[in-house]
Parts: structure tokens; C-alpha cells; sequence
């Protein structure tokens, strides 16, 4: 059986990751520097209340595999932020990078984002030029990069999913899907603002990704044999749904601004080399799901 270190595990994404990585018996290590508030209780997981900085290569004992979630993702934040939120996302990369390869593990899976992409022409290829338009994806792309040259400098099996809008339980509150559910139950009108997380024009057309499909991917691409030689992969569904159509969706009173200077028309995931590299396919629609949610 596996086991695989989880950083960021009170984010969004990590804890689904840890609850796949259950699913199939798999021991976890859960770390993050400040308190898992919603611990999942299983004697399969050791939560670590630690910096990844701090991480040791006894915290690396037995370990398969590491999926690196520990990284600030406000865009607003970062674009306010660019000193602070470089050193965060970049540095404590490399020092991970560096720790792995020492400790042999099997494979590194780092989560990038479709924001790389600029204004590109959709859809979004994994091979088309790079064009970041704020820090945040700037910071990735930087990481990409390490991913790519730990893996022919170093050996380090390494993999990157860009991961276009994700969504689903326990996403953060500054999203914008989130202010439109929360429109949606308090029966309150909600104006989105400049530091709203996700995009706020109601024509921006987006690629929706379920969270819980972006967990199945994260395993999935751990066990492919196909995957671990510094290569990018899309992880999206290949379908845009706009703001406007989910607003619609909730029902809820939201007020939309004018699209900011970071933001571009659409995002949508070119997904063919998704389907050669991985056994792995999405399974839920965000307005299908967005119609259930809200009932509950």
C-alpha cells in the first residue's frame, strides 16, 4: 500500500486528495501550519501542525508519494502582495523539491492553474506560449519550471496539473461562486468586489472543475506510469459555463463589476493529452451540481 504526504491539508483541495487517498487504503500525512479545523478521523492519517519549510527527512519515511498544496492562491492577494506571496509559493517549493529527491520519492505533483494562459486563443493547449498577467501566475509558471528541471537535473519524477476554475464542498468564501450561494440561503443582495477570488463580469465564460474529480485526478496521475517526467497537464472538463448562467442557476441577488485588468473573456481546457496520460475522466457538471447544492 501507498503512502503520500499532503500539504496544505486546510485548504480546499487537499482534504478531498486525503479522502481519495483513503478510499483506496492509502496511508497520509497531512500537513499544514496552521489547525486542521475538520480532521478527518481515520488512524490511516497523521495530521502535522508544521511549516513545509520545517519538514524533515524523517517526516519523509516511507513516503510514495507528495502532492505540494501548501500555497497562496488569492489572486488579488498576491497581486497587493508580490514580495511576501513569491518567497511563499517559490521558495518553499524548491526546498520541497529538494527533500523529495533526497528521500527518493516515487512522485511529485504540483497543482498549477489556467490563469498561465493569458490571452491566449481557446482552447488552452498545454504547449502554447506562456503569457502570466499578475504574480500568482507568475509564481506558478516559476514552479512549473523547477518541476520541469528537478526532474531532468535530478531524477525527481514530477508531474504538474493545471487546474482551470475549481469548485465544489468547503471552497473558500471570497469566491465568487461562493458570494452567489451565500446571496442564494441569506436571501441578501451581494455586490462582488475587486478582491473577490474567480472572475466577476457576468459574460466571462469559465472551465468549470469539480473538486472531488480534481482529487480522482491528483491519484490518478500518482499511479500512471505514464506520468512523472516533468510533464503539464490539463485538468478541466473541455466545457465553458459563464458567471452569468450560474448566477442564474443560484438564483441568488448578485451584483457583478466590470472585468478587471487580470481577467480574460474565457478559459477552456484542450483536454487530449489528459486523456492519453491518464486514466481519468470528469464526472459532474457544475450546474448540475450548483442545482443540487442549493437545495440543501
Amino acid at each position: 500500500m501507498y503512502k503520500i504526504v499532503v500539504t496544505g491539508s486546510a485548504g480546499f483541495i487537499a482534504p478531498h486528495i486525503i479522502e481519495e487517498a483513503l478510499r483506496l487504503d492509502w496511508d497520509v500525512v497531512a500537513v499544514d501550519r496552521i489547525k486542521v479545523e475538520n480532521k478527518i478521523k481515520s488512524p490511516k492519517v497523521t495530521y502535522l501542525k508544521i511549516d513545509v519549510n520545517n519538514l524533515t527527512d524523517e517526516h519523509m519515511k516511507g513516503v510514495d508519494f507528495v502532492a505540494h498544496m501548501a500555497l497562496i492562491t488569492n489572486i488579488p492577494y498576491c497581486i497587493d502582495n508580490p514580495i511576501e506571496t513569491s518567497h511563499e509559493n517559490i521558495n518553499t517549493s524548491v526546498k520541497l523539491l529538494s527533500l523529495c529527491t533526497k528521500n527518493k520519492i516515487k512522485k511529485f505533483v504540483y497543482p498549477s492553474t489556467a490563469s498561465l494562459y493569458g490571452h491566449n486563443k481557446i482552447p488552452f493547449v498545454e504547449d502554447m506560449n506562456i503569457e502570466p498577467i499578475e504574480p500568482y501566475s507568475w509564481h506558478k509558471h516559476s514552479v512549473e519550471k523547477l518541476c520541469k528541471m528537478w526532474n531532468s537535473r535530478y531524477q525527481l519524477k514530477t508531474t504538474v496539473l493545471r487546474l482551470y476554475q475549481v469548485y465544489g464542498e468547503n471552497q473558500r468564501h471570497d469566491t465568487a461562486l461562493a458570494k452567489f450561494i451565500k446571496s442564494k440561503k441569506t436571501g441578501k443582495a451581494i455586490t462582488l468586489t475587486e478582491t473577490t477570488a474567480q472572475s466577476t463580469f457576468k459574460t466571462a465564460r469559465r472551465d468549470f472543475i469539480y473538486v472531488k474529480d480534481v482529487a480522482k485526478a491528483f491519484i490518478s496521475t500518482m499511479l500512471s506510469e505514464k506520468t512523472g517526467n516533468g510533464e503539464v497537464i490539463n485538468i478541466g472538463t473541455g466545457k465553458m459555463t459563464s458567471m452569468e448562467d450560474i448566477a442564474k442557476t443560484i438564483g441568488g441577488k448578485v451584483e457583478f463589476i466590470p472585468k478587471r485588468s487580470f481577467e480574460v473573456e474565457a478559459h477552456q481546457a484542450d483536454m487530449t493529452l489528459c486523456n492519453k496520460l491518464l486514466d481519468w475522466k470528469p464526472s459532474v457538471k457544475i450546474l448540475d451540481w450548483l442545482a443540487e447544492f442549493v437545495k440543501k
